[in-house]
């Protein structure tokens, strides 16, 4: 055996060199997300840096920077990517409903699984400073386009008009906030929660219908 030969054999025993695998640009945006999505569920958005994200993924810091700008950026495409999940799964458990009532009902139960499944993250990336502003916008549209739908659909039920009842949906949309924060602070079960809110925004709704607001006056 020639020196070169066992030189170069020891050496790589000893220190064996780690090299990234080669991906397609489309998977490698999908792992750093993934590990980005995972360290914001470990240890809070606020923790998860390039560096951070580059030795999960086994990967130099370069390498990430080639996909995004700088974290802010990997973390608000994570959170596209969680609302966009979120709003595939409530639309396409509301196309069960076969009453208002019911898409009432599926559409804020559809929102308890998204956040039993991937409650840390979402709520890490909802609750990170960092992403307050643009996040917040994301999240307005959102609400608004899920907000689109209830509109009509209470419009059609109770007799509204449409401008109306974007209105008062609007409204209630708001308050999904309010019933998120009493089941996680463990004030209520989610059944109840469930049948709260639905309650209140059927109420709304009909004594809206049956007594219409005087406006202008």
């Amino acid at each position: 055996m020639s020196t070169t030969s066992g030189s170069t054999g020891a050496l790589g025993d000893a220190a064996p060199a780690r090299v990234p695998r080669r991906l397609a640009a489309a998977d490698r945006r999908t792992q750093l997300l993934d590990e980005a999505a995972t360290l914001a569920s470990e240890v809070g958005a606020e923790h998860v840096s390039m560096e951070a994200v580059a030795e999960r993924a086994g990967v130099s810091k370069a390498l990430v920077y080639r996909h995004f700008d700088n974290a802010e950026a990997l973390l608000l495409a994570v959170a596209e990517r969680e609302l966009g999940v979120a709003a595939a799964q409530i639309r396409a458990t509301m196309q069960r409903a076969v009453t208002f009532e019911e898409a009432v009902r599926l559409a804020l139960g559809a929102w308890f699984d998204v956040l039993i499944e991937r409650g840390p993250l979402v709520i890490s990336l909802l609750e990170s400073p960092t992403l307050a502003g643009p996040l917040g916008e994301r999240r307005r549209m959102l609400r608004s386009a899920i907000g689109v739908h209830f509109a009509a659909q209470a419009a059609a039920t109770y007799g509204l008009g449409l401008q109306q009842a974007d209105v008062a949906t609007t409204i209630l949309l708001a308050g999904l906030e309010g019933v998120i924060d009493c089941w996680l602070d463990g004030r209520a079960p989610r059944w109840q929660l469930v049948d709260t809110y639905s309650t209140i925004c059927l109420a709304a709704y009909r004594a809206l219908a049956d007594e219409p607001p005087v406006i202008g006056v």
